[in-house]
């Protein structure tokens, strides 16, 4: 028993607060009583009124004026930079604005904090997950509201978990709930953050991204659970990078661009050019291929992964890349195509299988030892495994080359490493105020774009790109694409993994296909269509 209650006061010290005036919530601290999985209550309309944010000198928002009424879902758009996911964290109370004012229903808030404004009913979903990755998910979704038990002085584990798994059956997850958080993959740990909005009863929630490391089919359970949402009448705000989502979604867009306002419109008066238009302020030209045929002719082979396995996760993997070559990996979420990566990288052991650079086999891999033999890995959760959230974007761009900077004796050359770092920014166009500032002040996008600048500044032979586009807005996609393609001109060997079809279709020389940790076909040339790759990434047939 006091285990218990160490365990219990240490979660109530870590969450946030349950939502504020509930006739339900128990007196006495975090311990909650409230009805299991209850009817909603109405959402509230909620305005930022002039709303100005400046990091480091830069204005991120300037005089943005926007309005989230009940059951609606209200999208706001934009390139990265514009100043989307700032908007929504003042809302949320994770960010002050610089000036404005915050109204909730008919009351203005001020100095708000993730906590109370979790209290007056406001919840972000971050569009990366931020779960408690030693804690089960059960306690990630009850923190700072655990439920006592008989005795006043335990906690009710049980319900909790009977009431946990409800709220993940809700949002299509299908997990224990006693599984740790960091044995989830990111998009199972993205749902369970949708989840955990609903266990916190807030009625007015916002979405920064939350189908961005998700599957199509993950994406529509969770626009589903979304409707349902809007039907019940609560507010909700959205954010994506994919406008198909935007159109099916939404009832109402706002567009931002440069930190302002452009327009808010209903969803019935706008179409897809006009807002990526609105978007961008140019037209953008359709998608094709972005290089002309590869010929392996003559050809390097460059990677070559014989026989790879890390159980459960995949088995009996073998591909080669050449020299200059774009390789995708396509699959849905939990084929493999992460685990592949990570195991080729040194992340993760493999049970048995080889991988050979350049001919020689790559011995006790670990990453300090790949990237000083010439591969990088790009990362899909740079959260996790890319940035240093808490330092600055030139040391996080040249963290990957540190041995190799110019020195004075022992001490790095600092005029050189700002140098380099502001080569390799300039390169994949980082938008920061300067290199001095922190990474975590970063737009999802830029931060990307800064670790391609860390893997650039390794000149790599061999590149492993996982979701290199994640986050990034429908006008930088197209730079990261041609991005890959004059580092494959110059002759890197590229490993491309996608969740998006058509992104495979238009930057890959050759496609290979994971289902359920095993290839089941390979695609070249006019074989790489959307048809082809989604027949075999489902099990449908076999090529």
């Amino acid at each position: 028993m006091p285990l218990l209650l160490v365990r219990n006061k240490g979660l109530r010290s870590q969450g946030p607060a349950a939502t504020r005036g509930h006739p339900d919530r128990a007196s006495g601290g975090d311990v909650d009583r409230r009805p299991r999985v209850g009817t909603p209550r109405v959402g509230t309309r909620y305005e930022g009124r002039s709303l100005t944010k400046s990091f480091d000198g830069a204005t991120v928002l300037s005089q943005v004026d926007i309005t989230f009424a009940p059951g609606e879902v209200h999208s706001v758009v934009g390139e990265n930079g514009a100043g989307k996911s700032t908007l929504l964290k003042i809302m949320a109370g994770i960010y002050q604005p610089d000036s404005g004012q915050l109204v909730l229903g008919e009351e203005r808030v001020g100095g708000l904090s993730p906590r109370s404004a979790q209290q007056l009913g406001v919840y972000l979903v971050p569009q990366e997950p931020a779960l408690m990755q030693s804690l089960s998910v059960t306690e990630n979704l009850f923190v700072g509201i655990l439920r006592r038990g008989r005795l006043h002085f335990n906690v009710d584990w049980r319900s909790m978990k009977q009431e946990a798994s409800a709220y993940l059956d809700r949002v299509g997850l299908d997990v224990d709930p006693e599984v740790r958080a960091e044995e989830l993959s990111i998009a199972q740990q993205q749902l369970v953050e949708c989840a955990r909005a609903l266990v916190h009863r807030c009625t007015v929630i916002y979405f920064d991204e939350p189908t961005s490391p998700l599957t199509a089919k993950e994406a529509g359970t969770l626009f589903e659970v979304m409707k349902n949402l809007r039907a019940d009448g609560y507010t909700l705000g959205f954010i994506s990078h994919r406008l198909d989502e935007v159109l099916a979604i939404s009832d109402r867009v706002t567009v931002l661009r440069d930190g302002k306002r452009v327009s808010t419109a209903l969803r019935s008066e706008v179409e897809g050019p006009s807002l990526v238009k609105a978007m961008v302020g140019r037209e953008l030209t359709g998608r094709e291929r972005v290089r002309p045929p590869f010929d392996a002719t003559g050809r390097k082979e460059m990677l070559a992964v014989e026989d790879l396995t890390s159980e459960p996760s995949f088995a009996g993997v073998s591909f080669s890349v050449r020299e200059g070559e774009v390789l995708g990996l396509a699959g849905l979420v939990g084929s493999g195509r992460t685990e592949i990566a990570e195991t080729i990288f040194g992340l993760r052991p493999s049970d048995r299988g080889t991988v050979r650079l350049e001919g020689r086999r790559l011995e006790h891999r670990s990453p300090r030892a790949c990237i000083d033999a010439g591969l990088v890995y790009l990362p899909e959760d740079r959260a996790r495994h890319g940035i240093f959230a808490d330092v600055e974007v030139e040391r996080n761009v040249t963290a990957g080359v540190i041995p190799h900077l110019a020195r004075y004796g022992p001490l790095v050359k600092p005029v050189a490493e700002r140098d380099l770092a502001k080569q390799a920014t300039d390169r994949t166009g980082v938008r920061m105020a300067s290199l001095d500032t922190l990474i975590k002040a970063l737009s999802g996008g830029n931060q990307q774009r800064a670790m391609l600048s860390r893997w650039l500044l390794a000149a790599p032979k061999v590149a492993i790109f996982d979701e290199p586009t994640r986050g990034v807005d429908v006008g930088a996609k197209d730079d990261i694409y041609h991005l890959v393609a004059q580092l494959a001109e110059g002759g890197l060997a590229c490993v491309f993994i996608s969740s998006e079809l058509s992104e495979l279709a238009i930057t890959c020389d050759r496609v290979i296909a994971m289902y359920e940790g095993h290839v089941v076909g390979e695609l070249s040339g006019a074989e790489v269509t959307d048809a082809n790759l989604g027949s075999l990434i489902v099990g449908a047939h076999t090529i």
